[in-house]
């Protein structure tokens, strides 16, 4: 379908569909934000297994963790379920969040004589949420960088939320839910590891790649140093304490090229010190990548137009050992 033809979806608050049995991947500038909801460094985040790590195709990722959750099921770490008791309780006891919860949400609060029942799944960090919990149940193709001008879709999953669905479209949905903060520096990431992949600090066994000679220790510090902003001195020297506030975008910005321009050039000079030709690194007849150039990517005024795809006919592609976001977003 076209981005902008209508459509009928709404999101139910209810978390289970987004936030229950999903990988939620992330992005250096995701970790960026979390630490605006979390209240704590992105060292923190870390340290209590709140973010993992793992290698997958080469590349090293990273995910919101999962808890136990119903039996057999995975929630996000960041995962709250509340009970029409429950919203109740906070009615009472905290005006202000309940003022905040979605009108739904608010209206079982005046339903208690059916006994108890889960009304919602609400997300701990929404208001920083990481980009697939915001596009769900969308997702960016993971090719679109490559063809922005192409504005079409594949069908919508709707994720449960058909009874309340409302005349919408994709693009008004991604937009509401600010992906527009999201999708530049999803882009520059993208670039970023296509970089390191050109320079051979991929960890790959592929016979068809040439690795630069690193152990592995030195190539996992680099790439996991592209999600933990706070452990960059110039970061710590000029954000000290940036991460304490409730939002900085312009502060999150300046922070994520601090992270990207120091890997980079972390990457130009193992491959210098090494002494390596950038034509024999890499995967055998792919043209060395030129360095990316951030301010170019990052450029607000750049125009950007995602293509999005059905989340549940791609979970193979972005979403895997996922974990839950938001607390409907």
């Amino acid at each position: 379908m076209d981005l902008d033809a209508p459509l009928n979806w709404d999101c139910s608050s209810r978390g289970w569909h987004c936030c229950v049995d999903k990988g939620i991947p992330l992005t250096p500038y995701d970790l960026i934000r979390l630490r605006h909801s979390t209240g704590q460094t992105s060292q923190q985040l870390i340290d209590h297994s709140e973010v993992t790590f793992q290698w997958r195709g080469g590349l090293m990722a990273a995910w919101l963790a999962q808890v136990p959750y119903e039996g057999n099921h995975r929630a996000c770490t960041f995962y709250e379920e509340l009970s029409n008791t429950d919203i109740a309780r906070i009615r009472d006891e905290d005006p202000d969040r309940f003022a905040n919860l979605p009108p739904t949400v608010q209206r079982a609060a005046d339903r208690l004589s059916g006994g108890s029942y889960r009304v919602a799944g609400l997300c701990g960090v929404h208001m920083n949420r990481p980009e697939a919990c915001r596009a769900f149940p969308f997702m960016l193709r993971p090719d679109w960088p490559d063809d922005p001008e192409q504005a079409t879709v594949e069908e919508v999953h709707r994720c449960g939320t058909c009874a309340l669905s409302a005349r919408t479209t994709v693009r008004q949905v991604m937009l509401e839910n600010r992906l527009d903060e999201f999708w530049r520096p999803a882009h520059a990431w993208r670039e970023v590891k296509l970089y390191l992949v050109s320079r051979g600090l991929a960890h790959a066994n592929d016979p068809k790649y040439r690795s630069l000679t690193l152990d592995l220790e030195q190539r996992t510090a680099l790439w996991s140093n592209c999600f933990n902003p706070d452990s960059l001195d110039a970061v710590a020297e000029r954000f000290p304490d940036q991460w304490r506030l409730d939002a900085d975008l312009e502060g999150d910005d300046q922070i994520l090229r601090l992270v990207l321009n120091h890997v980079l050039d972390r990457t130009d000079e193992f491959v210098a010190e090494g002494g390596a030709n950038i034509e024999e690194l890499g995967l055998i007849d792919d043209s060395p990548m030129v360095r990316p150039d951030l301010e170019a990517l990052l450029d607000p005024s750049r125009p950007v137009l995602p293509v999005i795809t059905s989340a549940v006919d791609n979970a193979d592609v972005e979403y895997e050992d996922e974990q839950p976001d938001a607390a409907a977003a």
